[in-house]
């Protein structure tokens, strides 16, 4: 199930292909998304696992394959307490709204601080639970180290990207990379992590190129033209966003060859082509069904709904499929492209180097709750696949 690299002599490295092999996803998606919409969203707590799990199956390395243990159960019980954290804190920030002007504008920040601060720790505690709930050959990864750490190094980082606009973002990404790179574990091997600020400059070099000059440029010149040259900005934030997957591209194949498993390193090849392509069939598949969703529910208006008044509890209870249609669409397209093809993609351009160095670890670590999945989901901080 691996394809292994000739060696130039017996002392070289041993390089292996990750082979995906998973059949076709097409027919499950739509089972889990269908699901999802008729459980108004439920479901897909199960419908991720099913896809990280059936995605983790079909990645192979050394004949062995990779192996889910998450559940969606666990997933949902995670959601429900953290909605439990959540909620009085949201309570609060939006019953002030009604107590004034002064009070609106606390109870907003009182949101806003709750969701900033708890990003981090979410995306740090979501990624330790995918680890413990990833296996091969037997072996568990895992993860140590504390959360709040990483909170405060990705507040620091976060605010400083923000004033400096964008500058220190390769020094962000270079550490926060590397804290939770090297909290990381293959049993009792450790993870280690080598690229520093300046690959990361590097990598970014073409948005740099495009947005930071042009809109120093802009805001000069904004000062000579009474304001006028800053009509030029959407244009240099539409540039950017076009460079954008190639900066991907670049940032993916820098973290995969910057990171080892004790001995073990790996290498990835994959193109900015394979992002634009994943970008461009999403937006067609979204463009495309929300086409359709749009003519259905222009032709549910013209026949039952246009002479209600909107806010007829007949009018809203009509458009419900609308709506559910329109998440179904999304969801999909989310799923089969930005998931399960990138997925692919990048796992099939990557190259394993002295796999077998690990095939001493030792089983280590101990299983995380899904509070942080839950949380991740909640404040919608990263419910993608990895």
């Amino acid at each position: 199930m691996t394809i292994e690299v000739a060696q130039g002599n017996p002392g070289s490295p041993k390089r292996s292909y990750i082979l995906f092999s998973g059949g076709s996803f097409f027919g499950r998606i739509m089972a889990w998304v269908t699901l999802t919409v008729a459980t108004l969203g439920i479901y897909r707590f199960w419908a991720m696992t099913g896809l990280r799990r059936s995605l983790w199956s079909a990645t192979h390395l050394e004949g062995d394959h990779l192996r889910y243990h998450g559940t969606g159960k666990e997933l949902f019980i995670g959601f429900l307490i953290a909605l439990a954290i959540l909620i009085p804190f949201y309570a609060l920030g939006f019953g002030l709204q009604f107590m004034g002007p002064i009070a609106t504008i606390v109870g907003f920040g009182i949101m806003f601080v709750v969701g900033f601060l708890l990003t981090p720790y979410a995306l740090f505690r979501r990624r330790r639970y995918l680890l413990t709930r990833t296996s091969w050959r037997g072996i568990r990864f895992h993860m140590q180290g504390s959360a709040w750490r990483y909170v405060g190094a990705w507040l620091f980082w976060t605010i400083l990207s923000v004033i400096t606009l964008g500058i220190a973002l390769p020094w962000r990404m270079a550490k926060l990379d590397r804290m939770l790179a090297e909290a990381s574990y293959f049993g009792n091997q450790r993870f280690s992590y080598s690229a520093k600020a300046k690959s990361y400059f590097d990598a970014l070099i073409p948005v740099y190129a495009i947005t930071l000059l042009p809109v120093a440029f802009i805001l000069i010149a904004a000062v000579y033209t009474q304001g006028k040259a800053l009509a030029f900005l959407p244009l240099v934030v539409l540039l950017s966003m076009v460079l954008w997957p190639l900066a991907m591209a670049r940032i993916f194949r820098l973290q995969a060859n910057s990171t080892k498993i004790g001995d073990t390193g790996f290498e990835s090849y994959i193109g900015a082509s394979k992002f634009y392509g994943a970008y461009i069939i999403h937006g067609v598949i979204v463009g495309v069904g929300i086409s359709i969703v749009g003519a259905v529910g222009t032709l549910l208006a013209v026949t039952v709904g246009v002479q209600l008044e909107p806010q007829s509890g007949f009018f809203s209870l009509a458009f419900l499929p609308i709506f559910a249609l329109y998440y179904g669409v999304l969801l999909f397209a989310n799923m089969m492209v930005l998931q399960v093809m990138l997925f692919e993609w990048k796992m099939s351009s990557m190259v394993v180097i002295n796999a077998h160095s690990v095939k001493d670890a030792i089983a280590a670590g101990d299983l995380e709750n899904a509070v942080g999945m839950g949380l991740a989901d909640t404040l919608d901080a990263g419910f993608e696949v990895i």
